[in-house]
């Protein structure tokens, strides 16, 4: 009688901490690319002031460090930092796989062996849910020798309302396939930033190109009857920092160039050094430290996350805010360089920072709250999709001030 009773106390205490439901919200999760945290106070942005007047936004997204695209992307999947889901940089070598990984790879993009940790959308359908992406960093591989219900190879060229199209049908309630997490990717804004600067006429441009693009999403999810019932998250990766060709800091005047085998590249330069010259290289870097810091990896500060993976170099070199670190030939080369603007810096200086709105039925409206780190987004997802997480570095408890 006992073993029964105790086997109904275990029944009912199983079905009172599961909290799946069959009616779960769906979530849609856009990252506009290089969107910086103050780029709504440059323009006037009506779509953008909509769902922020009626749901959450942040003072700032914190990105991971480096606060380069494809690092950050995969963090917001997977809610880890680099040393634990193995995306240390944009460019990457892994001594284990003696292999270079480059954003424009496309071999290395598609090779799951680069991804470490389970993103979103693995998590998601591992539990019975679908997913779709249109654009996000991991999704094109196997990872876990799985896929999502719906993805695209990166194609650049596919148009922004054509991609916006894709997703409200995946989404949509009359799609066999229909999907409860879906992903939005668009690059322009980062593109212009780099190109022109953080203030240029062209990046106000593609803040207002976004705007509108908000204000087509929102139309075509009441349309098709998602509104009210779909959890929108919009995200950025990092921020931006104008460069100046006044702010430069030349390898040559400390150091032989060619003793480095550069990685990465400014401003989180990361390099192993040549026929056993660390000590020597290092000694150099660390007496003329001006306008940049520069670590030996067991030397690179907790907080980057970063340190214990072994596709972390011998060196790292982080930029100030504004600097760009090079050899002298490669800016005797390049007149104009450098200009426009970049990211890539410590990822706690403000001008980092990337953007965060939420709205849907599971958040409050006309809230505002501090600044938070990105590796928490997985968990919040994995909440709204009331499926259980992975392991992660993040924690709901960072982020459920937001949430009804």
């Amino acid at each position: 009688m006992k073993k029964i009773s105790l086997y109904i106390l275990i029944l009912f205490t199983a079905i009172g901490c599961n909290t799946n439901r069959p009616d779960a919200d769906k979530l849609l999760l856009i990252s506009f690319d290089g969107f910086r945290y103050d780029y709504l106070s440059k323009t006037d942005t009506p779509n953008f002031d909509k769902l922020v007047e009626n749901g959450v936004i942040s003072e700032g997204l914190i990105p991971i460090f480096p606060s380069k695209t494809f690092p950050n992307h995969y963090a917001i999947a997977t809610g880890l930092y680099p040393e634990n889901n193995g995306f240390v940089g944009n460019n990457m070598y892994d001594p284990e796989m003696d292999a270079h990984f480059t954003i424009r790879d496309r071999e290395a993009v598609e090779n799951p062996d680069w991804y470490e940790g389970e993103p979103i959308w693995n998590t998601a359908e591992k539990e019975g849910k679908k997913a779709g992406t249109m654009f996000w960093v991991g999704s094109e591989a196997p990872i876990q020798d799985m896929r999502p219900t719906h993805w695209k190879v990166y194609d650049q060229s596919i148009g922004d309302s054509a991609r916006i199209d894709t997703v409200v049908k995946w989404l949509s309630y009359d799609n066999p396939k229909q999907v409860d997490l879906a992903t939005l990717y668009f690059h322009f804004v980062d593109s212009q930033g780099h190109w022109y600067g953080v203030d240029s006429p062209e990046v106000i441009s593609a803040i207002e190109r976004a705007d509108g693009l908000l204000g087509y999403l929102m139309e075509r999810m009441d349309e098709t009857q998602l509104t009210g019932k779909t959890n929108t998250l919009i995200v950025s990766d990092h921020g931006m920092a104008d460069l100046s060709r006044d702010r430069i800091v030349v390898l040559d005047d400390m150091i032989d160039p060619d003793d480095l085998e550069v990685i990465a590249y400014s401003p989180a330069l990361m390099a192993n050094v040549k026929d056993g010259k660390l000590d020597e290289v290092y000694s150099a870097l660390k007496q003329n430290e001006e306008n940049f810091k520069v670590y030996r990896k067991d030397e690179i500060p907790d907080r980057y996350h970063l340190k214990n993976n072994p596709r972390v170099p011998d060196l790292l070199l982080v930029a100030d805010v504004g600097y760009t670190i090079n050899s002298q030939e490669y800016f005797d080369e390049r007149e104009d360089y450098p200009s426009g603007a970049t990211h890539g810096f410590d990822n706690l200086e403000k001008e980092m920072h990337g953007i965060f709105i939420a709205n849907g039925p599971d958040f409050k409206s006309g809230y505002k709250m501090k600044a938070f780190e990105n590796i928490h987004l997985y968990e919040l997802m994995a909440h709204l999709l009331n499926i259980t997480p992975a392991p992660t570095d993040g924690t709901i408890d960072s982020v459920s001030v937001m949430l009804n």
